[in-house]
C-alpha cells in the first residue's frame, strides 16, 4: 500500500489537532480529515446569533495550576486568561422550591453536607488519576451517583444539593452517570471538591476556536473540513481512510479523534475490539444545554444555582447597553426547549423575577451527529472495566480524545494530554517501536 502521509488525523477537535502539530514538530506528514466545515469539535468560538459578541458554544473553562498540558499551551502561544466571575457576587440559590438570598442548607443539613462531603473526598484519595481506572480497585465505587448517596443515606435536602453540583459537573440525570468519573475528577483537583465545581473560572481571552487554529498553523497539516470518515481498514503494510464522499487516503499510521460515541458510525476493518465498542455504544449520557440570553433587568453580579430549576448554574458574561449578556447552564431533568424565548424567561425568573430574555443561542451537541453528547461522563461501570482499552492502539490505529484521556476525562486538557500520547503512539507506529501485527 502507497501512502499519501505519514499519518491521518481523523477528526479537528482540540485533541487531533494537538496530534497533529506535535507530529508536525517532529517533521512528519499530516492530513486531517474532520467532519463539520469547522475545526474545534466540542470547542467552539462564534458570534452569539445576529449579533458581534463572541461567545463560548462548547468547552470554555481551564484551571493551569492543575492542567498541565494548558499550562504548556499558555506557555508556547503566550496566551491570556479572564476570569468568567467573581468578586463581590449577588449568589441566589433556588432549592426545595424556593428562591434563597443565603446558602440554601441550615441546622442539621449543614452537618449532613460536612459528612457527605467527607466521604466523597475520602474515596477520591482512592483514585490515583494518572492511571487507567480498570488497573485499580474501584469497581465498588463505579456506581451512580445516586446509588452512592443512596448507599451514604444522604438526607433529602443534602442529596438536592449535591444533585445540582452533580447536574452541573455532568449534564446527566443522577441515575445515569457514574460516581467513579466525579471522584477522578475530584482526585484530578487535589481531592478537592470545591475544587471541582468552583475553582475552575478561567477562559482564554481570543477564544476557544482562536487557540486551536494556532495548533493546526503550526502543525503544517493539510486540512480537509466536511469530509466525514465511514471506513478505516488496516492491513501489515498500512491503513487505508475513506470518508462518506469515496475519497481515499493511506498512510502508514492513524490517529481517531473523533468523541467515542461516534466509533460505532466508521466501519473499522478489522473490528474493534468488544472492550473498546462496548462504552462506545453505551454512548455519553452527558446533554447540557449551554444557553447565551440577552437578558433584560438582569442582576450584574448574579450568580445563580439551583435544582428542580431549569438552569442548574447562571450568570452574566458580558454587559451592554441592550441587556446582559448570559450564560445559563441547562441539565436533566430539565426538557427546556432553548430556542423559546417566554420559556428562557420563566426559566431566568426562577432567580430573577424582574428579568426579561429577548435573545438567545445555542447548539445541541446531544443530537450533534459528530457530537453526540457534550464532554464525556461515563456511565456506571465502564471505567472500572475498560478505561484502558480506550486509548490502547489497535495495531497501526491510535486513539485521541479527550473522551480517551487518563486524568482530566471529558476536559480541555484532557483532550490535549489524549493528543500529545496520540501522536508519540503514532510515532513509535512509524519508527517500528510499537507492535503493529
Amino acid at each position: 500500500m502507497g501512502s499519501d502521509f505519514d499519518v491521518i488525523v481523523v477528526g479537528g477537535g482540540l485533541s487531533g489537532i494537538r496530534a497533529a502539530r506535535d507530529l508536525g514538530d517532529a517533521g512528519h506528514s499530516v492530513l486531517v480529515l474532520e467532519a463539520r466545515d469547522r475545526l474545534g469539535g466540542r470547542a467552539w468560538t462564534r458570534p452569539f446569533a445576529g449579533r458581534e459578541e463572541l461567545v463560548e458554544i462548547g468547552g470554555t473553562w481551564v484551571a493551569p495550576e492543575v492542567h498541565p498540558h494548558v499550562a504548556d499551551e499558555i506557555a508556547r502561544y503566550d496566551l491570556e486568561l479572564v476570569v468568567s466571575h467573581g468578586g463581590d457576587l449577588d449568589s441566589r440559590w433556588h432549592f426545595g422550591g424556593e428562591l434563597k438570598r443565603h446558602f440554601p442548607l441550615e441546622g442539621d443539613d449543614i452537618y449532613a453536607l460536612e459528612r457527605t462531603l467527607f466521604q466523597i473526598i475520602r474515596a477520591s484519595h482512592r483514585v490515583d488519576p494518572d492511571r487507567p481506572r480498570d488497573e485499580q480497585d474501584l469497581a465498588d465505587l463505579d456506581v451512580s451517583v445516586e446509588r452512592f448517596l443512596d448507599d451514604l443515606g444522604t438526607p433529602a435536602a443534602v442529596r438536592e444539593f449535591i444533585y445540582m453540583w452533580a447536574g452541573l459537573g455532568s449534564g446527566a440525570l443522577p441515575g445515569e452517570w457514574s460516581m467513579l468519573t466525579a471522584l477522578s475528577l475530584i482526585a484530578a483537583m487535589d481531592n478537592s471538591v470545591w475544587g471541582w465545581y468552583g475553582a475552575v473560572t478561567d477562559r482564554f481571552v481570543i477564544g476557544m476556536s482562536a487557540v486551536v487554529d494556532l495548533l493546526a498553523r503550526d502543525s503544517g497539516a493539510r486540512i480537509e473540513l466536511s469530509a466525514p470518515v465511514s471506513r478505516v481498514e488496516q492491513d501489515d503494510e498500512g491503513v487505508r481512510v475513506t470518508t462518506a464522499a469515496g475519497a481515499t487516503y493511506r498512510a502508514p499510521a492513524v490517529v481517531i479523534a473523533t468523541p467515542l460515541a461516534v466509533w460505532p458510525d466508521i466501519e473499522f476493518s478489522p473490528a474493534l475490539p468488544e472492550d473498546k465498542m462496548e462504552p462506545a455504544r453505551a454512548g455519553n449520557p452527558g446533554r447540557m444545554k449551554k444557553t447565551w440570553m440577552v437578558v433584560e433587568n438582569l442582576p450584574p453580579n448574579l450568580f445563580a444555582s439551583g435544582w428542580g430549576t431549569d438552569f442548574v448554574q447562571m450568570f452574566p458574561e458580558l454587559e451592554r447597553p441592550d441587556g446582559a449578556i448570559a450564560m445559563g447552564m441547562c441539565a436533566p431533568p430539565s426538557e427546556l426547549d432553548v430556542s423559546d424565548l417566554d420559556a428562557l424567561t420563566r426559566a431566568v425568573r426562577q432567580f430573577a423575577p424582574e428579568a426579561d430574555v429577548v435573545a438567545a443561542d445555542a447548539h445541541d451537541f446531544a443530537a450533534d451527529p459528530y457530537a453526540k453528547g457534550t464532554w464525556l461522563v461515563n456511565p456506571p461501570g465502564m471505567l472500572s472495566a475498560h478505561h484502558s482499552a480506550l486509548g490502547r492502539p489497535e495495531g497501526r490505529i491510535v486513539f485521541a480524545g479527550a473522551d480517551v484521556a487518563v486524568r482530566w476525562i471529558g476536559w480541555l486538557d484532557g483532550a490535549l494530554e489524549a493528543g500529545a500520547r496520540a501522536a508519540e503512539q503514532a510515532r513509535a507506529v512509524l519508527g517500528g517501536a510499537l507492535p503493529v501485527g
